[in-house]
C-alpha cells in the first residue's frame, strides 16, 4: 500500500498534466485529503524535495499556502493541530538556500501568514532567527550559496515585518520595537567594493522597505515612549546622511552609467526614492514628531538646497548643468534619473506648508503644536524662505520645459490630456503647480507684493525671446493658480482690457498671421483662455464678459482648427478630446436653449458618423447621448423632426440584449423622457418604441423610476393610441411591480395610475384595471394593513381617483371582488369602507382629502347601503375638508399644487407642461367647488332615496343634529 505522501504526490502529479479528464477527479481527491491529519506537513515535505519536478513543488506550495488561509486558525472548522502546526513552523526557516525564485517568493509569502496568526504568542523566535541567518548569511561573501540564502532571508523578513505592521496589539507592536535598531543597521550598512556593490545594495533595499514600515506602522505613537522618540530621530537623521551618501558618492560616478554596472544606478536610484517615503511617510503618519525630531530641519534644507540648484536645469533655461554641483555632479548629457526625488522634496515641504495637524484645531496638543509652530517658523518657513521658494517655483518648475514644447508640437492632444490630469504628485510641474497654490493661500500677504511685481517685470516682455516668453507664460499661469487669493489685490478686469485684450488683439492682427502659428503665439494664446478660465468665476464683470468673448473670438482664427467647436470634433482623434469639445458643445447648446435652431443642423450633421464611428466607446456614446438630450430640449417642439435619428440611439442605449445597455441605458432613458415630452403628437417613430418601455417595467432596476416617467409622458402625449394598444400589459406589469419595491417607488407608480384614471379613459383601461388585478392587489393591500401609512394612502387615492371618474366600476369591482373571496365575502365593501374611511387621518396633503372628500361624496349620490351604514362618519369628512380650506368659485387652491411640484418639475416649459396643465384644469381637485358639488351630490342622493323624507328616516337619522347643523352652515351660501 502506498504511503500518504506517494498519494498526493499522485494527486499532484495528475494535476500538473492539466488534462481535464485527469485534473478534476485529483483535485476532488485533494479537497477531500485538506482535513486529514498531517495532510499540510506532506504538503511541506514535497516542496522541500528538491528532486521533485518544479511544478509538483510549485503546486504543493501553492496548495500549503491555500491551506493556512483556511485551516491555521485555531477557531477555523477542522482547524489544522499544534502538532502539525509546529512541524511546519520548525521547519519553514530551512528553505532559504531555494535557487527558484518563485518558489523561494511563495515560500516567503507562506512564512508571512503565518507570523501573521502566530507571532508572538506561538512563534516569539521568528524575527530573532530571521536576523541571525542574514547576519550570518552576510558574513561568508565568498559563497554564492549564501548570497541566495540572504536574499532570500531578507525577504521574508520584508513580508514578515509588513504582515505584523498591520497588527494592532500592543505586544506586537513592543516585539517590533525591540528590533528596530537591527533593522536599520542593515540598511545603513554600505560598503566602497564596486564588486560587492549590487548584492550590498540590493540587501540594504529591502532593509530599508522593512525600516519604513516599522516606523511607520509599527508605532502608535512615536513620542509615546522616550527611548522610541530617540530612536526615530536617529533614524531621521541617518537616513538624511545616507541619502547624502547615495546621491553624491554613487550617482557622481558616472563609470556606472553603461554596461552592466547600469544595474547600480537603477538601485541606487530606488534608494532615493525608498528614503523619500520614508520621509514622507513618517511625515503622514506622525507630523508632530518629524518636526521635533533633532534631524528635520537639516533634512528639509537638504532638499531645498537639491530644489535650488536644479531649478535652472530643470526650467530648460540653463541646458547645461556644471560639473562642479554639490549634490548631483551628472554629465550634460545624462538623462536626470532624481524627478521622483525634486517631487519628494516638494511634497516634504508642502506637506509643511499646509498640514492641520500644526494647528491648534488639528488634534494635537496645544503645548506641541506651540513648539511645532516655533520650528517651523523660526528654522523653515522664514519670510524669506517662503518669497525665495515662490520665486523658484515660478522661474524654474513652473515653467514649461522642453520636452512639454517638443509633446505639444507632435501630440498636442496627448499633452493636453496630460496637463488636465489629475496626476500632479506623479509630475514635477503639476507638483509644483499645487505647492504653489498652498505657499500662496498661506502666506498670501507675503506673496502678493512678489507676484504683482513679476507680473509688471514680464507684462512688457517680448515674444521673441523664448527664455522671455516662457517666464511670462509661468507668471500668468501663477496668476490663474492664486485667483482665489488674489481677487482682491489685482483689478483682473482692468488689467484683462488694458493689457491681455491688446496681447489678443496683437497676436491676431492680419500683419502677423505669419507669426501667429508660431510657438510663441501658441504658448501665450492658450495661457491667456487659461487665465480667463480661472479668474471668470471668481472676479470678472458682467462688463467685461463682452470682452472676454470678443478674445475668445479673436483666438478662433479661422485657419486654425479652432474656428468652431464643431470643426475641433472633425479634427481632434484622442478620446479624451473628443470627450472634452463633445461636453463643451452640449453645455453651449444648453445655455443657448432655443437660440441654437439655427445651428441645430450642422450640430446635429456631425453627430451620426461620431456615433457610428466610436464602435466600443461606450463613454463617448454616452457623451453624444448627452448632447442629444440638450439639443432636444433647447429645440423643444423643433425637435420632432430628430426623431429619425433620436430613436436609433434610444432603441440602442436600451436594448437590455445589448452589453453596452450597461452604460448607455440611464442616458438613453432621459434621451427618451425629453423626446417624447418634447413632441406634440406621437410620431410613428415614437410609437414605435414603446413597447420597450413596458418590458423595462419588467427590468427594474435603478432605472424604474424614469421608465414609469416616460409611461406616463407617452399617456399625456396620445392617451388613446397607447390605452387602445397596451392597456393590458401596462397594468399587468404595474400589478407585478406593486408589493415588490420600496414605498417610494410605490408612490411613482401609484401616481402613474391616478394620471391614467385622470385622463378618463375608463372604456378603455377601466377593465385591464379588474382583469389584470391591479386593483384587487390593491384591495388586498389594504385589508391587510401591513403596508405603511402613507403607501396604504396612496393605494387609498387611486381608488377615490376610479370611484370620482367611474363609481359605478368601483362598486362592481368591491361586488365582484366579494363573490371572489373563499368563502365569498358579501359585506366586502363595508368592511373596505371602513379601512379607506380609518385612514382618512392619515392623508396630510389637503389634495389627498380633497379628493377622497369627493370621491366619498360622489358614492353617497347612489344608494349603497354599506355606505349609507357610515353617513355619520362621512359627514365628519365631508365637515372637516370644507372647514380646512377656502376655495375660489371653480374649486380652485394654492395649497393643492404643491404635492405634483416634482413630477411637473421635469416637464417646465415644454409641450408636455402645456399638456399637464390642461390635465389639471380638467381635474376635480382642481376644477370642482367642494360645497357646490356636495350640494349636488346630497341632492342627488335624496332623490336616490325617493326623496328627502325618506332620506332623512334612512339615512340622515343616524347623524349627529349638531353635525348635520354644522355642515348645512358650511354648506349655506
Amino acid at each position: 500500500m502506498s504511503t500518504p505522501k506517494e498519494q498526493l504526490l499522485t494527486a499532484l502529479s495528475e494535476i500538473a498534466s492539466q488534462e481535464p479528464e485527469r485534473l478534476k477527479p485529483a483535485e476532488a481527491q485533494l479537497k477531500q485529503w485538506e482535513t486529514s491529519p498531517d495532510f499540510h506537513a506532506i504538503l511541506q515535505d514535497i516542496f522541500y524535495d528538491k528532486s521533485l519536478d518544479l511544478s509538483i513543488r510549485w503546486l504543493s506550495i501553492i496548495y500549503l499556502k491555500n491551506g493556512i488561509d483556511r485551516y491555521w486558525r485555531k477557531t477555523a472548522k477542522n482547524a489544522i493541530s499544534p502538532e502539525e502546526k509546529k512541524r511546519i513552523r520548525d521547519r519553514i526557516l530551512l528553505s532559504f538556500d531555494e535557487p527558484h525564485k518563485q518558489l523561494a517568493t511563495q515560500s516567503a509569502v507562506l512564512t508571512s501568514k503565518i507570523a501573521r496568526f502566530d507571532v508572538p504568542d506561538e512563534w516569539p523566535e521568528l524575527l530573532r532567527t530571521l536576523l541571525r541567518i542574514i547576519q550570518e548569511s552576510t558574513s561568508i561573501v565568498e559563497n554564492p550559496l549564501s548570497r541566495v540564502v540572504q536574499q532570500n532571508a531578507l525577504y521574508t523578513l520584508h513580508l514578515v515585518v509588513k504582515a505584523l505592521c498591520s497588527r494592532t496589539l500592543s505586544k506586537s507592536r513592543r516585539m517590533l520595537e525591540s528590533h528596530t535598531d537591527t533593522l536599520f543597521a542593515l540598511a545603513a550598512a554600505n560598503t566602497a567594493n564596486p564588486q560587492d556593490l549590487i548584492n550590498v545594495l540590493e540587501h540594504s533595499l529591502i532593509s530599508l522597505k522593512c525600516l519604513r514600515r516599522l516606523v511607520v506602522h509599527g508605532f502608535k505613537d512615536i513620542n509615546a515612549l522616550e527611548e522610541t522618540k530617540e530612536s526615530t530621530q536617529i533614524y531621521i537623521s541617518k537616513l538624511k546622511h545616507k541619502l547624502i551618501f547615495l546621491c553624491g558618492t554613487h550617482l557622481g560616478n558616472t563609470a556606472y552609467a553603461h554596461g552592466p554596472e547600469s544595474q547600480l544606478l537603477t538601485l541606487l536610484s530606488s534608494h532615493v526614492t525608498l528614503v523619500g517615503k520614508v520621509y514622507l511617510d513618517i511625515q503622514k503618519f506622525h507630523p508632530v514628531s518629524f518636526v521635533l525630531a533633532d534631524g528635520f530641519v537639516e533634512v528639509i534644507k537638504y532638499y531645498w538646497d537639491i530644489l535650488l540648484s536644479e531649478g535652472a536645469r530643470v526650467s530648460n533655461l540653463q541646458h547645461v548643468v556644471a560639473t562642479s554641483t554639490k549634490h548631483w555632479p551628472l554629465e550634460p548629457s545624462q538623462p536626470p534619473p532624481f524627478e521622483k526625488f525634486l517631487i519628494q522634496g516638494l511634497l516634504l515641504i508642502k506637506n509643511i506648508v499646509k498640514n492641520i495637524a500644526y494647528s491648534s484645531h488639528g488634534g494635537t496638543q496645544d503645548s506641541e503644536v506651540t513648539r511645532v509652530r516655533a520650528v517651523l517658523d523660526n528654522n523653515v518657513l522664514t519670510p524669506t524662505f517662503v518669497t525665495r521658494f515662490a520665486e523658484i517655483l515660478i522661474t524654474n518648475y513652473i515653467l514649461l520645459k522642453k520636452e512639454d514644447l517638443e509633446m505639444w508640437d507632435t501630440e498636442p492632444e496627448e499633452w493636453l490630456a496630460e496637463e488636465e490630469a489629475d496626476h500632479w504628485e506623479y509630475h514635477l510641474r503639476a507638483c509644483a503647480e499645487k505647492v504653489f497654490m498652498d505657499l500662496f493661500s498661506q502666506y498670501r500677504q507675503i506673496l502678493t507684493p512678489v507676484l504683482l511685481n513679476s507680473l509688471g517685470s514680464v507684462s512688457d516682455g517680448s515674444i521673441d525671446d523664448m527664455n522671455s516668453l516662457l517666464l511670462k507664460d509661468a507668471v500668468y499661469c501663477s496668476i490663474g493658480l492664486a485667483a482665489h487669493d488674489l481677487y482682491d489685490a489685482l483689478d483682473f478686469d482692468r488689467w484683462l482690457i488694458e493689457r491681455l485684450s491688446g496681447e489678443i488683439s496683437m497676436l491676431g492682427s492680419d500683419n502677423l498671421k505669419a507669426y501667429q502659428f508660431s510657438s510663441s503665439f501658441k504658448i501665450i494664446r492658450r495661457r491667456i483662455a487659461w487665465l480667463i478660465g480661472k479668474w471668470i468665476g471668481i472676479k470678472v464683470s458682467k462688463e467685461s464678459r463682452i470682452e472676454v468673448y470678443k478674445m475668445l473670438l479673436n483666438l478662433m482664427v479661422s485657419e486654425e482648427d479652432l474656428v468652431s467647436i464643431t470643426k475641433m470634433l472633425g479634427s481632434v482623434e484622442e478620446f479624451d478630446s473628443r470627450m472634452r469639445v463633445l461636453n463643451t458643445l452640449a453645455m453651449i447648446v444648453e445655455r443657448m436653449e432655443k437660440q441654437i435652431l439655427p445651428f441645430a443642423q450642422r450640430v446635429m450633421d456631425l453627430l451620426p458618423p461620431l456615433w457610428f464611428g466610436s464602435q466600443d466607446e461606450n463613454l463617448f456614446k454616452s457623451s453624444i447621448l448627452l448632447t442629444v438630450t440638450k439639443l432636444v430640449g433647447a429645440l423643444g417642439e423643433a425637435s420632432t423632426n430628430m426623431h429619425n435619428f433620436v430613436v436609433p440611439l434610444v432603441q440602442h442605449s436600451i436594448d437590455l440584449n445589448h452589453p453596452a445597455h450597461v452604460y448607455l441605458l440611464e442616458d438613453g432613458l432621459d434621451l427618451w423622457h425629453i423626446a417624447v415630452q418634447n413632441s406634440t403628437q406621437c410620431s410613428q417613430e415614437l410609437y414605435s418604441i414603446f413597447p420597450n418601455a413596458v418590458n423595462l417595467l419588467e427590468y427594474g432596476s435603478e432605472s424604474l423610476r424614469k421608465v414609469l416617467k416616460i409611461v406616463e409622458s407617452y399617456l399625456l402625449l396620445a392617451p388613446d393610441m397607447i390605452l387602445q394598444n397596451f392597456s393590458n400589459p401596462i397594468m399587468e406589469a404595474f400589478t407585478r411591480l406593486l408589493g415588490d419595491l420600496k414605498p417610494e417607488a410605490c408612490r411613482v407608480v401609484t401616481h402613474v395610475i391616478e394620471t391614467i384614471v385622470q385622463l378618463n379613459r375608463m372604456n378603455l383601461c377601466g377593465e385591464s384595471m379588474i382583469s389584470s388585478g391591479l386593483l384587487w392587489k390593491l384591495m388586498t393591500a389594504i385589508l391587510e394593513n401591513k403596508e405603511y401609512a402613507y403607501v396604504l394612502v396612496n393605494y387609498l387615492c387611486t381608488f377615490a381617483r376610479v370611484a370620482l371618474v367611474d363609481p359605478e366600476l368601483f362598486v362592481k369591482f368591491v361586488r365582484m371582488a366579494g363573490e371572489r373571496c373563499n368563502p365569498p365575502q358579501p359585506d366586502l365593501l363595508g368592511v373596505f369602507l371602513d379601512q379607506w374611511i380609518d385612514k382618512f387621518d392619515n392623508m396630510g396633503h389637503p389634495k389627498q382629502r380633497k379628493l377622497n372628500a369627493l370621491a366619498f361624496i360622489t358614492l353617497a349620490a347612489f344608494d349603497i347601503p354599506e355606505l349609507n351604514q357610515r353617513f355619520p362618519q362621512l359627514v365628519g369628512i365631508w365637515t372637516d375638508v370644507l372647514t380646512e380650506v377656502k376655495e375660489s368659485g371653480d374649486g380652485d387652491s394654492s395649497i393643492y399644487w404643491d404635492e405634483n411640484a416634482e413630477y411637473e418639475e421635469d416637464s417646465e416649459g415644454n409641450p408636455e407642461s402645456n399638456r399637464r396643465r390642461e390635465l389639471l384644469q380638467h381635474d376635480p381637485v382642481y376644477s370642482t367647488n367642494l360645497i357646490h358639488y356636495t350640494q349636488i351630490k346630497l341632492k342627488e342622493s335624496e332623490n336616490a332615496h325617493g326623496g328627502p323624507q325618506m332620506f332623512q328616516q334612512q339615512v340622515l337619522s343616524q347623524v349627529d343634529p349638531l353635525l348635520l347643523e354644522e355642515l348645512q352652515r358650511l354648506l349655506s351660501p
